[in-house]
């Protein structure tokens, strides 16, 4: 158990197998370089009115933020908050000062001080030589620490357009061991825009922006425990690279990319829903398990805060685990748990000599133990059809 160093709530995961206040679970953070604005400012925008008239429009010299932003609205998003870099008339930049920017420890303080942020995107990091993969790792540890600020923020992650290079980024950065890299999940490769240029080029963008707008609608629609995946993006006309160019960057074991792949008839979609995790027997292989976690965390840590002082005796406990126990089995019943019974898909644990001690009473402790069985996605789905050849029919296997 953690120390406490003042009356609070903390946590701490226990298991994992496989409407009081709603805590919203996807609530973006774009990180990146403005026309106008203080740099480092922190300011919440819901609409592209509200981004223009804090940090203005398009520059010549450099519009990465501008577009993710208005590609996340226009892929549906309903609004998060932007930080400044600064003013884009400094772009470009070489990659030793936008890595310093990006480092820069007030990031850091803005995302503490702000606690609904959960994803945050650094769109800006294309601005990145392709080839630069020390570049780019250094760029994805930065991100990763943003992530480390605070529990329950999650990153969307850009890659190099290359897939070669996208591929050296990868390895670089898990050359560095970083901790934690279930924070994140890296998608690619970028995509063409219907937003054009004066000169009527079509704008390449990062998918981050329109990343974050999926996984914001997939959960108000359908619950933060879906992949945010299998989705169509809007304004896309499509991807800059064929995913059979992908050269091996999504695999079945390692860390992988999630690939955005067009598919005829069916418009440019989100192919894939991994973490950066390499350990595939990781419970957090997927991110919207991590992400999940971290939600029944924030409100089951927010149903605790109502408890802070009271006596802590068995009938608080009752209290408490009765409110936690509401929470866990809607979100079973909604298809959040797995299990055919509720027993099947969560427990909780809180009592005397169950999950404390005298000694933990005394000191003012009150521990409660959850375990969840999350789901896990149908991610490689096989069919197997036999028939009788003496109908001249074949026998066919396959998988999708």
């Amino acid at each position: 158990m953690m120390g406490i160093s003042q009356p609070d709530v903390t946590y701490s995961e226990q298991l994992l197998s496989g409407e009081y206040n709603y805590i919203a679970s996807a609530i973006p953070l774009f990180i990146g370089y403005t026309q106008k604005g203080e740099a480092y400012s922190l300011s919440a925008v819901n609409s592209m009115a509200d981004y223009e008239s804090v940090f203005g429009g398009r520059s010549a010299t450099g519009s990465v933020l501008y577009y993710s932003v208005q590609h996340y609205f226009d892929n549906g998003g309903q609004g998060g908050f932007v930080l400044s870099l600064g003013a884009d008339s400094v772009l470009p930049l070489s990659a030793e000062l936008l890595i310093t920017a990006f480092q820069d420890n007030r990031i850091i303080t803005a995302v503490r001080q702000e606690s609904s942020i959960t994803l945050v995107a650094l769109p800006d990091m294309v601005q990145l030589p392709d080839a630069d993969s020390t570049g780019w790792s250094q760029a994805w540890l930065a991100l990763l620490s943003i992530c480390r600020a605070r529990n329950g923020v999650f990153g969307v992650f850009d890659a190099p357009d290359a897939a070669e290079h996208a591929s050296a980024c990868v390895a670089d950065f898990l050359a560095s061991n970083p901790a934690d890299i279930e924070w994140g999940a890296a998608y690619w490769p970028r995509l063409v825009s219907d937003y054009q240029l004066d000169d009527l080029t079509p704008v390449t963008v990062p998918p981050s922006g329109a990343i974050a707008a999926v996984i914001e609608m997939t959960d108000q629609q359908s619950g933060v425990w879906r992949a945010p995946a299998n989705v169509a993006l809007s304004q896309v006309v499509k991807p800059t690279q064929s995913w059979l160019q992908s050269s091996g960057l999504f695999q079945s074991s390692g860390t992988s990319l999630n690939l955005i792949r067009s598919f005829p008839g069916k418009g440019t979609r989100v192919w894939g829903c991994r973490t950066l995790t390499n350990d595939t027997s990781s419970p957090y292989l997927y991110m919207q398990i991590r992400r999940l976690v971290a939600w029944v965390e924030s409100e089951v840590s927010t149903i605790g805060n109502n408890f802070i002082f009271e006596t802590n005796n068995a009938l608080t406990w009752i209290k408490f685990r009765g409110l936690v126990h509401i929470h866990l089995r809607e979100l079973w019943l909604d298809g959040g748990l797995y299990g055919e019974e509720e027993q099947q898909a969560f427990y909780i644990q809180i009592g005397l000599n169950e999950t404390m001690t005298e000694d933990d009473i005394r000191q003012g402790k009150m521990i409660m133990n959850i375990g969840l069985a999350v789901t896990y996605p149908a991610e490689f789905i096989q069919i197997c059809l036999t028939f009788d050849t003496r109908l001249g029919i074949h026998t066919h296997e396959g998988s999708l």
